[in-house]
């Protein structure tokens, strides 16, 4: 019971960080980021039950495949605002490739580094590694649908700013 309401706790300062209202700067975006990722290191040490030794041999290896994966990520933004403006159908079809290419390359590293964790975790806790992190994804995107309904006798407002009539 008391994971369950320490973990439940984690996932509404996920909520609460990740609303954010639109223009945020970059500065500020990051630290709520750098938030998220200790919210997460927090669940996943919890999850896991993570001796010392544990910890101190998976996050070196945990923090360089996020490292890796970030970067990737960020490619791969980037490559997906470039489909805006005026391309001509053969170069966003060589996006589209690119993209999917990157979508590979993730999960390709992701599979690199299972050996890695099997190595300091073992089996059975590198595959609720895996787990857990899905469970994470989930939740937070579960808490942050959540923080975007109108709560009880408030309306939304329409895009420009007004209220529905």
């Amino acid at each position: 019971m008391k994971k369950t309401l320490v973990l439940f706790n984690m996932i509404f300062a996920v909520t609460t960080v990740i609303a954010q209202p639109i223009g945020m700067d970059h500065e500020k975006m990051e630290r709520k980021r750098e938030k998220i990722e200790a919210i997460k290191a927090a669940y996943i040490t919890e999850a896991l039950d993570l001796s010392v030794e544990e910890s101190q041999q998976f996050w070196p290896v945990y923090n360089e495949l996020h490292k890796k994966e970030l970067a990737l990520r960020k490619n791969q933004h980037r490559e997906i605002q470039s489909l805006d403006g005026d391309k001509s159908e053969k170069d966003i079809e060589v996006l589209i490739y690119a993209l999917a290419d990157i979508r590979i390359n993730l999960e390709q590293l992701r599979k690199s580094y299972v050996d890695d964790f099997i190595i300091v975790l073992g089996a059975k806790k590198t595959a609720k590694l895996m787990k857990v992190e899905m469970e994470f994804g989930r939740k937070m995107m579960e808490q942050m649908k959540r923080s975007e309904r109108p709560q009880h006798g408030e309306k939304h407002n329409k895009p420009d700013g007004r209220r529905p009539r």
